[in-house]
């Protein structure tokens, strides 16, 4: 759902620019057309002066030519701009190129005059598709100065504009004129228009797209919300089963310490009556062990820890010399590669926690298929800089790669009448109570639990 919602902002801001940079390469090709434009227009006009000079002998046409070709080495530099991307620049050449040629006309031949006054709105309209319309406002009022200011020139007599040509027939010639202003204002009009669908069209394709890409979004989130409730719905129904889980060993362990006490007297009388007994003296230590796992579970069902710095390699030879007895068939091989030094530092922690978790280990390994007539167990401990580390290997047929990827996972057993929450109660006090690491090693097709529990700095 989150990678939906940032892959739908990263389209939006991909359209941004998209469409910004379609804009400025619009507008680019609209200032090389004015501007290719402007160029072939005066160059047309420098010829026609230079033909005038050379057939008609027409001396007067002199200046104006040179002011043509100023204005063709002007047009050239914008074109040079144009090309280092001076976009900005160059609008403004063009725009300053022609409302001094418009103010040149009116000067010359008056306020009146069409061709100047066609010019200034040509001016305008040319500022607004090549700066934008924030520029309009300023560019009128520059216009409108000029007029101002040719006028009060004209009134006052500084200025003396040859007004006689508006008195003069028109001709095929102004005709001309007019329509290669026209020609040019239709062209820039059309461009600009074409330009204004284009960019609506492609709104239109980007809104369209976003909307599919918001629709998808919700039916993915729909589709999380349901599955997050289904998770949560699985996960109240493991908790219920642990609840019962809890009131039933409630109720076991009541009726099995009451079964306890009543065996201890059974057996201290029995001790009374058989002096030196072996047996007796053992089964004494394996009700005291039972009473001391009983305990320990009454303090878990009480959230209630026996929480102490200790050895725990006392812990774990001590729970292992329990469970030997309890698998005569099992050979349980424990192996210390800690040195002197690493032996005395200690971790922090419930020991009866420790015991229980090594006993889960050690007996799934004893339970479990093997293709041997006596199974083996190793226990190996081993110590880092920072943490004790624990091994409990057997060589049994091992565990599928589907079974490891859910193996912690409650009520999931690899054997046909487990409860599936041994491995689960053993992750949760190495990684909850010790703050440790637990994992079944990959690397041997056997299985292999490492724990990793921090040591006690």
């Amino acid at each position: 759902m989150i990678i939906s919602g940032i892959n739908l902002v990263k389209k939006s801001e991909s359209y941004l620019r998209a469409k910004s940079s379609k804009w400025t390469k619009s507008s680019e090709n609209v200032i090389r057309l004015v501007l290719n434009g402007s160029y072939i227009v005066t160059l047309t006009l420098v010829l026609l002066l230079i033909i005038s000079l050379t057939q008609a002998h027409n001396t007067y046409v002199i200046s104006r030519i040179f002011i043509g070709v100023a204005a063709l080495f002007y047009l050239l530099l914008a074109s040079y701009l144009l090309r280092k991307r001076r976009l900005k620049i160059t609008a403004w050449m063009l725009i300053a190129i022609y409302w001094s040629i418009a103010g040149f006309i009116l000067h010359t031949w008056g306020v009146n005059a069409p061709v100047g006054i066609l010019l200034l709105g040509f001016v305008i309209v040319l500022a607004s598709i090549l700066l934008g319309a924030k520029y309009i406002s300023l560019v009128a009022l520059a216009t409108i100065l000029l007029l101002i200011s040719l006028q009060l020139s004209a009134t006052f007599g500084i200025s003396h504009p040859d007004r006689s040509t508006l008195d003069n027939v028109s001709t095929f010639g102004d005709i001309a004129s007019y329509a290669t202003i026209f020609g040019v204002f239709a062209l820039i009009a059309w461009v600009s228009r074409r330009q204004m669908e284009q960019s609506l069209q492609r709104a239109l394709i980007a809104e369209s797209e976003l909307q599919k890409e918001k629709d998808s979004l919700a039916v993915k989130l729909a589709e999380r919300t349901h599955s997050l409730y289904e998770a949560q719905a699985k996960e109240m129904g493991q908790l219920y089963r642990f609840a019962e889980l809890g009131q039933l060993t409630t109720i076991i362990l009541h009726e099995l310490a009451n079964y306890l006490s009543i065996l201890t007297l059974d057996i201290e009388d029995l001790k009374d009556r058989h002096q030196n007994s072996i047996a007796i003296d053992r089964a004494k230590e394996s009700i005291t062990y039972i009473d001391t796992i009983i305990d320990q579970v009454r303090n878990q069902i009480k959230d209630s820890d026996n929480i102490q710095k200790f050895d725990p390699s006392s812990i774990i030879i001590n729970t292992l010399e329990q469970l030997k007895r309890k698998h005569p068939a099992t050979t349980i091989i424990l192996s210390d590669k800690r040195s002197s030094r690493q032996i005395r530092q200690k971790i922090f922690g419930d020991p009866l926690r420790l015991s229980q978790a090594i006993t889960i280990l050690v007996t799934n390994a004893a339970q479990a298929p093997t293709q041997h007539k006596k199974t083996s167990i190793f226990v190996e401990i081993s110590s880092s800089s920072k943490a004790i580390q624990i091994k409990v290997k057997d060589f049994g047929v091992g565990i599928s790669e589907q079974s490891r990827q859910q193996l912690f996972q409650p009520h999931k057993s690899t054997k046909g009448g487990g409860l599936g929450i041994g491995l689960y109660i053993t992750k949760q006090i190495v990684e909850t109570h010790f703050k440790g690491k637990i994992s079944i090693d990959p690397s041997t097709k056997f299985t292999q639990f490492n724990l990793e529990i921090p040591k006690l700095h």
